[in-house]
């Protein structure tokens, strides 16, 4: 018998993926059966709506290392088609959209090596989380066996659909797959009867995906209340509702509602508490059966988080009273991690257009900060210029170093966890320009992440002071206490609510700055600071290349972009800018 996992234990690794990218890997292999090399194929341009059958999508597989095929998209040699979930097909949309991807770049765009540390990675999250958890080191092709048993064993399907969507060489190869059957089951298969599968597998793809369509309309509602008022659209929920946890943190107080009144559900006690807080604390659904707050129904609580920032719970009712099954928890808990990123997106957004701001300045020495710890051990000054996206959870910071040489300062990231790859740009007399790799305790980070901007920020005897701008009305307790939680003594020194000085924002910026997707920002920041533009240049583009994780000819292609948007801001004219702004970005083609 081949292992896999089974359905509790593929949740909780779906569910424990920290970003979109890592939650589409593991869903690749473990619902559409794709190849680890094969994940870092597919792109927007390979996915197709199908001509007979509504809900799942088709997928065209790329050959992989110029296999031979029949012609695909772009005339490359496909391998196959294979069938992916409506849910997924919604979240691969939706994430193709996010990171402007265009119709050939991959939705993984990262090496097949990679990709096998993302699961893995994502399985050690999902055992510290819960014990659901797979036992053991989980892979891509243990995604690709419990693909095959789910399709087999838990839903019945012909298996040489199986074997055509996965890729196998024959029937043969899937013997491992199944279980023998009984006398019972022989005789219901050989009455032809079909075994009876999970029936919320086939259904999740629609009873979620108005959710997905919700937040994938720009001229919508908020996106809380565009996902509560689209789940609803479907007969399988009675209610949806969004919450955040309240100051405090004990409370709970309710932001959207569809289906039922804010006031009905206070007077039940949601504010009180509920699975809805449990999801918030621990980052998984959580459910729950015949509770007051949800007149008895059974409904489901999953975070609305992103990049390990809790926004809050998005909460759904079940309408007729079925208990809500795993694939349904799975779509749930992928669309909470797009609601958390499309509130992250809104708030850098109020950000950029408002007239005021509130200001905040944190303050920390604890040792878990690296500039902190840096700062102490070499006595120095340390300015962060900037800090670039590399991978997940990872990012490079760019640095200026007063008072400690190079050699010193590269003595300190060697021995410091979480810092790497130290690069010199300049050398000057009293320090350096250098930058970084951190793959954890940036306290700038951890403000980004909750959709603040950061203005300033340095390190001296041991401390960091940040300056960062959040929207206007932020409530800034709750992102105080996430940050108490990663650094202990972290603490508010000052809050105030300022205007927007038009000195301090570059007109030319904000122009342009709804242009850059994130991977194009990465990458013209990532030049900027690493000294791409200086003459004579303090590093070649390989060089920036290979700090970010990417290859030269993808950090030249978002490169180029981002260069094009930049100028497109300087040179057209009063009527091109005139139809961008009531139309949104103008085509190459348009120009």
């Amino acid at each position: 018998m081949v292992d896999g996992l089974d359905a509790d234990a593929y949740d909780a690794l779906v569910t424990a993926a920290e970003t979109y990218r890592a939650a589409l890997v593991v869903r690749l292999a473990g619902e559409a059966g794709l190849r680890t090399e094969e994940i870092t194929l597919v792109a927007p341009r390979h996915l197709r709506e199908s001509e007979s059958v509504a809900g799942p999508r088709l997928l065209a597989v790329p050959a992989v290392d110029g296999a031979e095929g029949p012609a695909g998209p772009g005339d490359e040699p496909i391998d196959r088609e294979t069938v992916v979930p409506g849910s997924l097909a919604a979240d691969l949309d939706r994430y193709a959209t996010s990171e402007g991807l265009d119709d050939d770049e991959p939705y993984v765009d990262v090496s097949p090596r990679r990709v096998q540390m993302i699961v893995s990675e994502t399985a050690a999250r999902a055992a510290s989380l819960t014990e659901a958890a797979p036992d053991g080191r989980v892979t891509p092709s243990a995604l690709r066996k419990t693909f095959a048993r789910r399709q087999l064993v838990d839903r019945g399907v012909d298996p040489r659909a199986v074997r055509d969507a996965g890729g196998w060489e024959s029937l043969g190869t899937l013997d491992p797959y199944l279980d023998p059957l009984d006398g019972e089951a022989l005789a219901a298969a050989m009455a032809g009867e079909e075994t009876a599968g999970d029936p919320s597998a086939e259904r999740a793809g629609t009873t979620v995906l108005a959710g997905f369509e919700a937040l994938g309309d720009p001229g919508g509602a908020d996106p809380p209340a565009a996902v509560a008022a689209g789940l609803i659209e479907a007969d399988r929920w009675v209610e949806a509702w969004v919450v955040r946890r309240a100051v405090g943190g004990d409370r709970a107080d309710v932001t959207a509602a569809a289906g039922v009144d804010p006031e009905a559900l206070a007077d039940r006690g949601v504010a009180a508490g509920g699975p809805w807080l449990d999801a918030m604390a621990d980052g998984a659904p959580a459910t729950t059966d015949g509770r007051r707050e949800t007149d008895g129904r059974p409904a489901v609580a999953v975070p609305a988080a992103y990049e390990g920032v809790v926004h809050g719970s998005l909460c759904v009712v079940a309408a007729d009273g079925d208990p809500i099954e795993q694939a349904e928890r799975r779509a749930l808990a992928a669309l909470g991690r797009c609601l958390g990123r499309a509130i992250t997106a809104d708030r850098w957004r109020e950000l950029l257009h408002s007239d005021a701001v509130t200001e905040v300045e944190f303050r920390t020495s604890d040792d878990g900060a690296f500039l902190a710890r840096a700062s102490d051990r070499l006595d120095c000054r340390i300015e962060l210029a900037s800090t670039v996206d590399v991978d997940d959870d990872v990012s490079r910071a760019y640095l200026s170093v007063e008072g400690a040489r190079p050699q010193d300062f590269a003595s300190v990231v060697t021995s410091a966890t979480g810092a790497s790859d130290f690069r010199v740009i300049e050398t000057r007399e009293d320090g350096c320009s250098a930058s970084v790799r951190l793959a954890d305790g940036s306290l700038v980070r951890a403000l980004i992440d909750h959709g603040a901007t950061v203005r300033d920020a340095s390190a001296a005897d041991g401390r960091v002071r940040v300056v960062a701008d959040f929207p206007e009305g932020t409530n800034v307790r709750p992102v105080a206490d996430g940050l108490r939680d990663r650094f202990a003594d972290v603490r508010l020194a000052s809050k105030e609510s300022v205007a927007r000085s038009p000195r301090t924002e570059s007109s030319l910026r904000e122009g342009v700055a709804d242009r850059f997707t994130d991977r194009q920002w990465a990458a013209l920041s990532a030049a900027y600071h690493g000294g791409y533009f200086d003459w004579p240049r303090g590093s070649t583009a390989e060089e920036v290349a290979d700090a970010m994780d990417v290859s030269s000819p993808t950090f030249h292609n978002h490169l180029r972009k981002a260069q094009r948007a930049l100028l497109d801001g300087v040179f057209e004219d009063d009527a091109e800018r005139s139809l961008r702004e009531d139309d949104g970005p103008v085509a190459p083609s348009e120009r």
